[in-house]
Formats: C-alpha cells, structure tokens, sequence
C-alpha cells in the first residue's frame, strides 16, 4: 500500500462535499481532512513530514480519475490543483 493510500475515496469524498460551493483547491480539501479525518492526516504526515500535502494531492487526483465525480480546472503544472466538483 502507497503512502497516499490512507487517505482513501470516500475520506476525499466526504471532505470534498463539506467544501461549499462548485469550485475549490487541493489546500481546501487538506484543511477538510485534517477536520474530518485527522488521524489518518497525522499518519501520511508521520510517513513524510515534508511532503505530506503532496501526497494527500495524489491522493485527490486518484479521488478525480477513479470516481469522475470532480475535475481538475487548473494547468497540470500549477500548485495547488483547482478543482470542480461534477
């Protein structure tokens, strides 16, 4: 299992409805987790202290390519994603 794999689909889901609104960032998601699932934050942060928030990154975009249910609006290259939900 990937270090990214804690956080798992419906962790990112029920983080993602909580965020009001259409449109969003990676960053609003983390703040979400971080509410919603704490513990499992603190695990990918005990894994990589530096970048944590990255992997929690992958971990959406894993959320977005497996479920179709948001879809990245911003360019690939920019930090952090912007996000819509679908």
């Amino acid at each position: 299992m990937a270090i990214m794999d804690i956080i798992t689909n419906p962790m990112v889901e029920k983080a993602v409805n909580n965020i009001p609104g259409r449109t969003f960032n990676t960053l609003h998601v983390i703040e979400q987790l971080i509410v919603l699932e704490n513990e499992a934050v603190g695990e990918v942060k005990s894994y990589s202290s530096k970048n944590w928030r990255g992997l929690i990154g992958k971990a959406v975009k894993r959320f977005a390519v497996q479920t179709n249910k948001i879809e990245q609006i911003s360019p690939s290259d920019e930090s952090p994603a912007r996000w819509r939900k679908r």
